[in-house]
């Protein structure tokens, strides 16, 4: 589904998902009132590719944040076939040099304590250009290549990846722990990198002990605690 203009492609399956099938896609070219993790703005203008998908499956994980790794991996990928590299930062992001070209959002629509669908919203900086006040911490593919992707090919491109590279064949209750390891594999952080854990106003540094699918164990000056996804940002600290 396309739209030239939207508030929220999340938001717009939020509102309908028991009307639409799963794997249903949403596509606009600009949002009004996009948003990432803990509901930070994030700024959707022309020549980005902003799009959501949803996810009903049977028999299937119903962890969104299996849907939040899916989607790294299958960009990660298909940008590398336009020889960009990235990495992924723990958790949801993908950088060029350390800098931010995609964000990636999971969310989970509940029936009481079931997971009834799940919500993939995704923010991949292309043909945009970042607004100087941004560029110390974001990029494009269009900026790191000084040239244009056709964005609905990239977004063809992108789902057949998802669906057909890693979905089909790793989401399984025998598998997906495989495809955690994958994709922990491909982080930009690794057991005894030292980061910076931030939480709300609070800053701590410490050193990864352990990486899991939805926490780190961090070691703060001996202690050992588990820090959650859904919960913190972490940065990895420059020695």
């Amino acid at each position: 589904m396309y739209f030239d203009t939207i508030d929220s492609t999340n938001a717009y399956l939020k509102k309908y998902w028991k009307k639409l099938p799963s794997e249903t896609i949403v596509w606009a070219s600009k949002q009004t009132g996009g948003y990432g993790r803990m509901k930070r703005k994030w700024i959707s203008q022309r020549g980005g590719l902003w799009f959501s998908v949803l996810f009903k499956p049977k028999n299937r994980p119903m962890n969104p944040w299996h849907y939040v790794r899916l989607y790294t991996m299958s960009i990660k990928y298909v940008l590398s076939k336009y020889r960009l590299e990235t990495v992924i930062k723990w958790p949801n992001d993908l950088l060029v040099n350390n800098k931010k070209i995609c964000g990636i959002l999971g969310e989970g629509i509940y029936t009481g304590n079931i997971v009834s669908a799940i919500i993939v919203g995704i923010g991949l900086n292309v043909n945009n250009i970042i607004p100087d006040d941004l560029k110390n911490i974001a990029t494009s593919y269009v900026e790191e290549k000084n040239k244009e992707l056709n964005l609905k090919k990239l977004l063809k491109q992108i789902n057949s990846t998802a669906y057909y590279k890693y979905y089909l064949k790793y989401f399984k209750k025998d598998k997906i722990s495989i495809f955690t390891k994958l994709w922990i594999k491909n982080l930009n952080i690794r057991h005894g990198d030292f980061i910076k854990v931030i939480s709300q106003s609070i800053e701590k540094r410490g050193k990864i002990v352990s990486i899991h699918g939805d926490y780190l164990e961090i070691d703060f000056d001996g202690k050992i605690e588990k820090i959650y996804a859904g919960e913190v940002s972490v940065r990895k600290e420059r020695i």
